[in-house]
């Protein structure tokens, strides 16, 4: 079902196309799109493309013409970037054609890259506006003055370096153009339609007032500059689109006219003349990943290796350079397996409209009959027209990724179930995975990886070499490949579509109209599991369904129920680690979630956990270019040391992949102080602007009860109950419990010790401990009985980043003693509520203070319950809406 803001500017469009249409008398129509490229678009103004050395199509010519001819065009043109060579060719051939360019200009007081198309113009003329193509004032002025008609080109869509664009710069725009592309059909209706909205409200009186700001000669522009103009076209490049979006040119007495002159020369006339109406259909991301996936797969088909002198030596940051050698690499990976190349020539094909011949249907494998009909039903869709033709080949490509997902991942998991009787898999450890992360740094030992240095970096304690890579990957690489392809081919649609998003919304907010809604995604791998998580996000779930709060939470599971503002996602694979058993992988259907995230218009994200679900976060961000946040919930480093017994060299890797990860995102959301000090420091460098200090709050069913011991443990009155409840793991400090509780007991032998929970470190407990009770995990809604009836919590973690027991204990009257550390810490006030120790004795000394007979044990349960109260979720929920822009 389509949002509101979805129905709003497909409304919008539908509208202004029944206006546009209506404009002009049938019969004195031109039709011509006037925005759309062939092969001679070969030198792109996207600086990746250029490093690689691929032009921006390989379309032929006359497959551009053809299609502008299906879709209705009655003249033509071509507009390559800085060229008009096709033009000129066919009109050595004796076609009749519009001579036109999409020039890249640069606007100089601004440091901004824009697209003028021009038309009209002769060979010699072209190499006078190419040598002033680097001050755009000079160039429009040339063009006016030889009558040549100009179009700013997607006027949302331009080159700029990493500052916004500002107003000040569509301000003077506006003075020297007077025509504009307010359709474009590779951009989407929320761009268009504010292009639109904005030449709409231009008037004369701002035409003169920032005429006389800038010192603007206006007739130098224009000889009617009051009077503005709005065109459309294609800016198709793979032949797919051409036509489907353009400009209707009225030409009175049309029809006597063509007896005697040539379309081109009317069409020209109309431009000049203003006499322009746009045409064309809803879009959104479906035209430009279509396009970008036939454009992949022809630089798999035509792609040549551009040197790697040649990539290291081009204009460039590191990082882009880093990234077209993983691009490049990646081609010639694809170029090595045949059955992937065959593949994509066969797509190819589809998208130019040609059919697989029927014969080749039953030399198939059986997996892929279906891709393979699929994909015959790209052809049958260029028969269509307009949003059907889109809107097939739309559900053609969701169900190519999607059976693609299938077969790899269900090759995937039978493979993976029969590792699992392999010893050396089974033995793996996190030492064993984290070692894998790196590489030799010198290139002799990266070439040749029988050196003694690879070697030692890939050492390893076991033998693993009857885990032979190759024969695992049978069967995987084709459906990896090709999942990787298409993947590839939707993220690129998405980022170039939306790259301009910090200036669409400033935009929408200047017009004061088209303002995109703003809505969070938040994602999490773990949502009804037995960890604090999710008991966290299920609170928080509650809280942002009862106030109806623009955010929807998302989870990858098998076993939760969607719920209002609760998306579930069925996973493709579920497995569980040798080395990580308490919690399950679950990998999601990528493309699913992408489709989410762009239907229901959200415009940032959030992120409570690392794995995968993490990186779809990633992937969203650079895709839909939108603020992401990251909620810490666990201090893994921590965790590496304490449970994983991990040495200094290996924590050293695992920070640097914690700070190299958590620098993907905006902003990281703590729990702590410490934490907060911990990543504004040397080691990990973040700003102190991106670190948002926040909070939990405890469900609103902890609070006192007037239940007994008996009744609750089954203990006299006279016990005095030391309660730990949370994950029985080395990371919570268990195992200092035992020296712990031998201390007390020797002080004060009616003491009683009671578990509430389970985990990995139960079984050695119960042996250390033989008369400590142990309740097993207990449900949330019995919890407040526990605590309730206890004396103090005992939390000996110095793990823990928030501690919600903490918080939860305390709401319930419970005092707490904790390790003097992160989150408790914080939330602690000591000798008050609880006490904070500095280590095991020092505990031991706080537990006998506070069971001493002069101790007034009802203050502190008093100041407990009134410290809790400080931690409000209204308050905490406010601040939080605030911090991300809510």
């Amino acid at each position: 079902m389509e949002n509101s803001f979805t129905q709003q500017i497909k409304s919008e469009l539908a509208e202004f196309l029944a206006i546009q249409s209506k404009r002009f008398p049938q019969e004195e129509i031109l039709k011509i799109d006037l925005h759309c490229h062939d092969y001679n678009s070969d030198v792109p103004d996207e600086l990746m493309g250029r490093i690689l050395g691929v032009p921006e199509t390989w379309t032929p010519t006359q497959t551009v013409l053809d299609t502008a001819q299906s879709n209705g065009c009655n003249v033509l043109t071509i507009t390559n970037h800085n060229n008009a060579r096709s033009c000129y060719k066919m009109l050595d051939q004796g076609q009749d054609i519009l001579v036109g360019a999409e020039f890249s200009c640069t606007v100089p007081d601004f440091k901004i890259g824009i697209h003028v198309l021009t038309y009209g113009f002769s060979e010699k003329q072209e190499a006078k506006l190419t040598s002033l193509r680097k001050d755009v004032y000079k160039f429009l002025q040339y063009a006016h003055r030889h009558k040549l008609p100009t179009i700013w080109a997607h006027p949302l869509y331009n080159y700029k370096g990493k500052d916004e664009i500002s107003m000040a710069f569509y301000n003077k725009m506006m003075l020297v153009f007077k025509r504009f592309e307010v359709l474009n059909g590779q951009r989407d209706t929320w761009q268009n339609m504010l292009v639109k909205n904005w030449v709409e409200q231009i008037t004369p009186k701002e035409i003169d007032k920032y005429a006389l700001k800038y010192n603007v000669d206006l007739k130098l522009y224009s000889d009617d500059p009051y009077t503005k103009a709005i065109s459309g076209g294609s800016d198709s490049h793979m032949g797919i689109f051409t036509g489907q979006t353009g400009t209707l040119l009225h030409i009175p007495n049309l029809q006597e006219r063509l007896k005697k002159e040539k379309a081109s020369d009317l069409a020209l006339e109309a431009l000049l003349n203003g006499s322009m109406a746009p045409y064309g259909t809803h879009q959104n991301s479906e035209k430009l990943s279509v396009a970008f996936i036939d454009f992949f797969m022809q630089i798999a088909l035509y792609h040549k290796d551009a040197g790697l002198l040649r990539t290291l030596t081009h204009k460039g940051d590191s990082k882009t350079k880093m990234l077209a050698l993983l691009i490049s690499n990646g081609f010639a990976e694809l170029n090595r397996h045949k059955v992937t190349m065959k593949f994509i020539k066969v797509f190819h094909d589809n998208f130019s409209g040609k059919s697989s011949p029927k014969i080749s249907r039953f030399i198939v494998p059986k997996d892929y009959k279906k891709i393979f009909n699929e994909a015959n039903r790209i052809a049958d869709a260029r028969k269509l027209n307009g949003e059907n033709m889109i809107s097939e080949f739309s559900d053609v490509l969701n169900s190519i990724i999607s059976e693609f997902n299938n077969i790899f991942y269900s090759r995937l998991n039978g493979k993976l179930k029969k590792l699992s009787g392999n010893t050396e898999f089974e033995n793996l450890n996190w030492i064993d995975v984290i070692g894998k992360t790196e590489l030799p740094s010198d290139f002799r030992s990266l070439f040749s990886p029988n050196s003694s240095n690879w070697k030692k970096v890939w050492s390893r304690k076991r033998d693993m070499s009857n885990l032979d890579i190759s024969k695992f990957m049978d069967g995987l690489s084709f459906p990896l490949l090709a999942s990787v392809l298409l993947a590839g081919a939707n993220f690129t649609s998405a980022k170039v579509l939306y790259n301009s998003r910090p200036l669409l919304n400033t935009f929408s907010e200047k017009l004061g109209k088209l303002k995109h809604p703003k809505r969070m995604l938040w994602l999490t791998d773990t949502f009804n599991d037995k960890n604090g998580v999710s008991s966290v996000l299920q609170e928080m779930h509650r809280e942002i369904k009862r106030r109806n709060l623009p955010i929807d939470i998302i989870v990858c599971s098998n076993t939760v129920e969607p719920d209002d503002h609760l998306i579930v996602v069925k996973p493709l694979l579920e497995y569980t680690l040798p080395f990580y058993k308490d919690q399950s992988i679950r990998i999601p259907p990528l493309q699913e979630i992408h489709n989410i995230f762009f239907e229901n218009d959200y415009d940032r994200i959030m992120c409570s956990t690392e794995g995968v679900m993490g990186m779809i976060a990633v992937y969203l961000k650079n895709a839909f270019s939108v603020p992401a946040n990251f909620y810490m919930h666990t201090d893994w480093l921590t965790f590496a040391s304490m449970t994983l017994k991990l040495d200094k060299h290996n924590l050293d890797r695992v920070r640097r992949l914690i700070r190299t990860y958590y620098k993907m995102f905006d902003n990281i959301l703590v729990l702590n102080s410490s934490h907060k000090k911990w990543l504004k420091n040397s080691e990990m460098g973040f700003s102190k602007n991106s670190i948002i200090k926040t909070a939990h709050w405890a469900d609103e069913n902890f609070y006192p009860r007037e239940k007994t011991k008996e009744e609750v443990f089954g203990l006299s009155s006279d016990h005095k109950i030391l309660l730990f409840a949370g994950r029985l793991s080395m990371e919570k400090g268990v195992m200092d419990i035992p020296f712990i509780y031998d201390k007390i007991k020797e002080q004060i032998p009616d003491v009683k010790l009671v578990f509430a929970g389970t985990g990995p470190a139960e079984a050695e407990l119960k042996k250390l401990l033989p008369d400590a009770l142990f309740l097993g995990w207990i449900q949330s809604n019995i919890l407040p009985e526990i605590y309730s009836a206890a004396d103090l919590l005992i939390l000996p973690s110095r793990f823990d980043t928030f501690s919600l027991v903490v918080l939860e204990a305390l709401s319930c009257g419970l005092p707490v003693v904790s390790y003097d550390s992160k989150g408790p810490k914080d939330i602690i006030e000591h000798e008050s509520c609880g006490f904070l120790a500095k280590g095991k004795n020092d505990m031991v000394n706080n537990i006998l203070r506070f069971f001493d007979e002069k101790n007034d044990r009802k203050i502190f349960s008093k100041n407990a319950i009134e410290r809790a109260k400080l931690y409000n979720k209204k308050d905490i929920l406010d601040t939080l809406m605030t911090k991300v822009g809510l």
